[in-house]
């Protein structure tokens, strides 16, 4: 019998009937687009630490890492390999965090493409490529690409492998695994999903998971031998892990939620979350069509074993991991894969709607983002960059986060002692204001603003004013 991916293929009159370049076309197009909507850039957070890891090995060879961020390899190693070709400046980071958001889409095409046909799989990139989670990372260095592209790239190998599995394929299905737990540590609760399909026994055979588990072990043991080496202490990147941070059990709305009652809280963070716009709500009714449609659900159950894991585990484990949308991306990705094979099925017409519609959605999202959540800094920057022979004074964490675009600016005139300072616009009374600062406006506020509509929430920041201290 002809699986789905088959079917789908042979479609003559199926929308997805566009030329061979009109797909990767589309595909770039709305790429760059939402990339460029939500582009941030350097934060100043996680990236920061990254950046520093990435520098030793650029500079110094072997690091073994110092912090749990640094002991992130693949995502560390590719920065590094960026800064030896451009240098240790913002395009380093901007190349990296480019180029895993290109990977996880390419990766997102091809796991589409195996589960549900070649069609689903160019739409599935058009999804994933503006998904506002996935492209709001295509500016700023993130671990959760990589660790997706990862768990997608061992997904992909192991839905080949559902009609006769191979040991060398499932080994380097196992091995993707294991570089997607380096990138970060909590790809394991997805991969646990796994176990369900070996308790099963099929779609894979468990022989077949075992060989899985050794291509995973295969390279953590690697990397354990690594830190041996350099450290002593073959688990020393997980003694990093497990106390870099001793405020884990922060409120879960401090990430943006909309919170309701514990039981509910990680559905509102699936369904009412911009991060996701209509996804999930998509989801519904492909889960209901392709039931009825005959989906090789074989061949998807790997991915869908993932993304149902990663969503129950981090549920239940939201007073440690925080329900923080970015580790439901297993979750979304078999959404977006099951929205795209519903929609490579239906009529032309209904199905280029459905996709405008949510990829405008996306788009819409994307302009709500905060794309200068470091307005302050970025301000201090631009004061000590109008005079560099000004000495300017700030607060400590305002100078912190500008700290790394200081250096790179090559300005030094950031100091206590200083006769000016830069402080938010409504503490400017009483003083000397030389200089203002206002706040950019999100996309969406530049939007409104430009309609003569302006709301302060749609704002990046506070204003800030340079002034004379006496």
């Amino acid at each position: 019998m002809a699986t789905l991916a088959q079917r789908i293929d042979a479609a003559p009159a199926r929308f997805a009937r566009t030329s061979t370049i009109g797909w990767p076309a589309l595909v770039v197009l709305v790429g760059i687009v939402a990339v460029a909507v939500g582009w941030t850039g350097f934060i100043a957070s996680d990236d920061q630490f990254y950046y520093f890891g990435a520098l030793e090995w650029a500079q110094s060879g072997p690091f073994a890492g110092d912090s749990h961020w640094t002991t992130r390899f693949p995502l560390v190693l590719s920065l590094a390999a960026a800064i030896r070709a451009v240098g240790a400046e913002p395009l380093a980071l901007h190349l990296t965090a480019i180029a895993w958001y290109a990977a996880f889409v390419a990766v997102g095409i091809l796991l589409a493409r195996r589960i549900a046909g070649q069609h689903a799989g160019w739409i599935a990139g058009v999804l994933l490529a503006s998904m506002p989670l996935i492209a709001t990372g295509g500016s700023i260095v993130n671990c959760d690409n990589p660790e997706a592209v990862f768990l997608m790239l061992g997904a992909w190998l192991l839905a080949g492998e559902v009609e006769r599995a191979r040991v060398s394929r499932c080994l380097l299905a196992g091995a993707a695994f294991g570089l997607a737990m380096l990138s970060r540590e909590t790809a394991v609760l997805a991969l646990s999903g796994l176990g369900i399909l070996f308790l099963l026994g099929r779609p894979l055979p468990r022989w077949a998971l075992l060989a899985v588990g050794c291509g995973a072990a295969l390279v953590l043991v690697g990397e354990a031998a690594f830190q041996w080496a350099m450290t002593g202490d073959p688990l020393h990147r997980y003694a990093l892990a497990f106390n870099h941070d001793s405020r884990l059990d922060r409120a879960a709305n401090e990430e943006g939620n909309l919170l309701v009652h514990p039981a509910l809280d990680p559905l509102l963070v699936l369904f009412v979350n911009n991060e996701f716009a209509l996804m999930f709500w998509l989801a519904i009714p492909a889960t209901l069509a392709m039931r009825r449609a005959g989906m090789d659900w074989r061949r998807f159950a790997p991915m869908l074993a993932m993304g149902a894991a990663s969503f129950v585990l981090v549920a239940l484990l939201s007073h440690k991991l925080v329900l923080n949308p970015r580790y439901f991306t297993p979750t979304a990705v078999a959404a977006t894969i099951l929205v795209a094979a519903w929609i490579a099925r239906l009529a032309p017409k209904r199905a280029a709607a459905i996709l405008a519609v949510a990829v405008a959605a996306n788009l819409a999202m994307l302009s709500l983002q905060n794309n200068h959540p470091r307005w302050e800094a970025t301000a201090l920057v631009e004061a000590a960059a109008a005079d560099p022979s000004r000495p300017i004074a700030a607060a400590p964490e305002i100078v912190s986060r500008a700290e790394l675009p200081l250096h790179w600016a090559g300005l030094s005139n950031v100091r206590n002692d200083a006769r000016y300072a830069l402080v938010p616009a409504d503490e400017a009374a009483g003083f000397a204001v030389m200089e203002r600062y206002p706040a950019p406006w999100r996309p969406a506020g530049a939007f409104l603003a430009a309609l003569g509509i302006e709301v302060d929430r749609l704002k990046a920041g506070q204003n800030m004013a340079l002034v004379r201290l006496y």
